[in-house]
């Protein structure tokens, strides 16, 4: 098996900072080094021998050898590159808004940028959330007699007409709309409650939730039905703060805070499916942000790597390699005659093992459910570490007598 294919790079010296994603789920125990260990001698012969990696990988063979190069995993008509909160390089996948954010970008209700990012903590303007309103409704081509400051060259031009025609939206008593202006909690509760009521649904409220929550009453009182619906139905809450939840009717909303309104919006209130993600678009998402956190890490240097490979089994499997500049031999004579290199091996072989754990965590947190496979390999293609899942399975104590 040819390494040389793989035209990315994994470093294992960022694997401390990867610690941090140890998502709570269920996982099996993994096997004792030594029993682990009893299948790794078969194929190795003795104690003494080091692997080689295509013992190591059992016939594996390469399904992906660059995530750059590879085909979107998503349909190539789509007008819009969906993408997953992994693929925002400014979201965090462990904060509250990460299901949100992959929920409607998912369905292409809420985008990036042209940069790439999502900007979470953004705030929306009114132009903004007609669009995704808009958009929702499956982006309709409808007529009006539009605002006078809304021309055919804004980007929400066609989303005020069709909510103007249908009470979305009414704008401001001189004919303006304002889609540039950051829209606030109250004028988003409105409009939200306005598309609900467009669609059917009673958007009625006593209010007796919105009244529990300190600072409604700085609302204005055209808001307060809208508001109290809106509180009703889990799209707001308040906001956090030191003393608790604060309604703040009168301040912005960020795109993070949106992209959750939106989906409780569509998915709890409409009843809608939630968007169908394939096996594969998981896989490669997972691969993807990995390999993202591995480039920007600037390690790459390393020359370690990072695929997917199906063992003999056919199952899918992340593949990280960690190559060593030096013979076995070598390695093995400065491993016993060199405290300082021994040392090092040792902390490397640590950071494979803790590396492959939280990928592992982290892919079935994600629904990729695949296991990885980390090794430490000489120049020579011998296997001088292996770690599985954060297991180890080839022990430099063993390879190295």
């Amino acid at each position: 098996m040819k390494l040389n294919v793989w035209s990315k790079a994994l470093s294992v010296g960022v694997a401390a900072s990867l610690a941090c994603f140890t998502p709570a789920v269920a996982l099996a125990s993994p096997e004792s080094d030594a029993e682990a260990l009893g299948s790794q001698l078969e194929s190795v012969g003795s104690v003494s021998a080091a692997m080689s990696l295509d013992d190591a990988l059992s016939g594996s063979e390469l399904l992906l050898d660059s995530i750059s190069e590879a085909d979107s995993p998503f349909d190539s008509d789509s007008e819009i590159e969906l993408q997953s909160v992994l693929e925002f390089p400014d979201c965090n996948p462990n904060e509250w808004y990460a299901s949100a954010v992959t929920y409607v970008s998912d369905k292409g209700l809420i985008t990036g940028y042209n940069d790439g990012t999502f900007g979470p903590y953004d705030n929306v303007t009114r132009g903004q959330l007609v669009t995704i309103l808009w958009r929702m409704e499956g982006k309709p081509v409808s007529s009006s007699a539009g605002f006078s400051d809304v021309s055919s060259s804004d980007f929400y031009y066609s989303a005020a007409l069709w909510a103007q025609k249908n009470g979305v939206i009414k704008g401001y008593g001189d004919g303006t709309f304002g889609g540039e202006r950051l829209i606030t909690r109250e004028e988003a509760a409105v409009m939200l409650a306005n598309y609900a009521n467009f669609k059917g649904y009673d958007t009625a409220s006593d209010k007796a939730a919105l009244m529990r929550i300190s600072g409604w009453r700085e609302a204005d009182s055209w808001a307060l039905d809208s508001l109290g619906w809106c509180v009703d139905q889990g799209l707001m809450s308040g906001k956090d703060t030191p003393s608790g939840a604060y309604l703040d009717p009168m301040g912005s909303t960020w795109r993070s805070a949106m992209a959750k309104m939106i989906m409780v919006l569509d998915r709890d209130v409409f009843g809608n499916p939630e968007p169908t993600v394939s096996q594969e678009q998981k896989e490669q998402r997972v691969l993807a942000y990995f390999q993202r956190t591995m480039d920007e890490s600037g390690m790459s240097a390393s020359g370690a790597r990072i695929a997917i490979v199906t063992n003999e089994a056919g199952e899918h499997e992340y593949f990280l390699f960690e190559p060593i500049d030096g013979s076995f031999s070598t390695i093995r004579y400065l491993y016993r005659n060199s405290y300082d290199y021994r040392s090092s091996l040792v902390n490397l072989s640590e950071s494979v093992r803790k590396l492959s754990g939280s990928m592992y965590r982290f892919s079935v947190q994600e629904g990729a459910n695949l296991s990885v496979i980390g090794c430490i390999s000489s120049s020579d293609n011998k296997v001088v570490y292996g770690a599985e899942n954060g297991s180890t399975t080839v022990p430099l104590s063993y390879t190295m007598r």
